[in-house]
């Protein structure tokens, strides 16, 4: 008896199989329709004298196919693919499997394939949000703040730096004489007038944390693909209804 996991695997190929039939069976009706057409056409002279070009006259076209083989060909393909929808969804609804942890520790029990595979997308999907989680600046030593609020961390060193003004400031390069005038530099300089310290909060977490919490999402990850792994092994139930379905609409 054949699995589930075999009915997947084909699937998605008879799909687009029957997807170009149909494609290329509209494309032959609506553009092609010659392929159904014959005709014979032959010359009769008026004139004894000419009736030898009755027989240098010959015109035959075949059909090449009728509506109903063509009709035929693709219902093959149609029921067929029927056929391994319907009992993909059948067995789906016997599929099922327990997501049991690495450690041997069952998380859930019975769970449906199709579950199995919604689960597996959508913890995909969270691990993108756990990875852009921000952390807290490495270099700075975080302490919880209780005052602030659960989860939310202080610097414990406040960040310390200078107020600064510019100031004017002059050197005289050579003093004046009787015979000339002097000459000074000029410039501005940024001078310490004060200072500003700093506390910090952050609400971010530890990389360690964010680590831990993108590790047991990859646990899970692997758990889940397991789990389905294991329900796709679930016997085929046996179904057969795409050939009914063609025949009552070819009848």
């Amino acid at each position: 008896m054949a699995q589930l996991h075999e009915i997947l695997a084909v699937d998605q190929d008879l799909q687009n199989l029957t997807r170009k039939v149909l494609e290329e069976a509209t494309n032959t009706f609506s553009k092609k329709q010659d392929h159904f057409l014959g005709n014979y056409k032959k010359l009769s002279m008026f004139n004894e004298a000419r009736k030898a070009e009755e027989e240098g006259f010959k015109e035959q076209k075949e059909i090449v196919t009728t509506v109903q083989d063509k009709l035929d060909y693709v219902g093959e393909g149609l029921a067929r693919y029927v056929d391994v929808v319907a009992q993909k969804e059948a067995t789906n609804q016997v599929a099922k499997a327990d997501l049991v942890l690495p450690d041997g520790s069952v998380l859930a029990k019975d769970l449906p394939a199709t579950l199995l595979l919604a689960l597996e997308n959508k913890l995909l999907q969270w691990r993108s949000m756990y990875e852009a989680i921000p952390t807290l600046s490495p270099g700075v030593h975080w302490v919880p703040d209780e005052e602030k609020g659960k989860n939310i961390f202080r610097a414990e060193t406040d960040l310390v730096r200078h107020k600064t003004e510019k100031v004017l400031q002059t050197r005289v390069i050579f003093n004046p004489t009787d015979k000339q005038a002097g000459q000074y530099e000029k410039w501005m300089e940024d001078v310490p007038v004060g200072q500003y310290e700093e506390t910090r909060w952050s609400s971010m977490i530890s990389p360690a944390r964010k680590s831990e919490l993108l590790g047991r999402i990859d646990v899970l990850i692997g758990a889940v693909k397991q789990a389905r792994m294991r329900a796709n092994t679930a016997e085929i139930v046996k179904l057969e209804i795409g050939a009914k379905i063609v025949a009552y609409i070819n009848r």
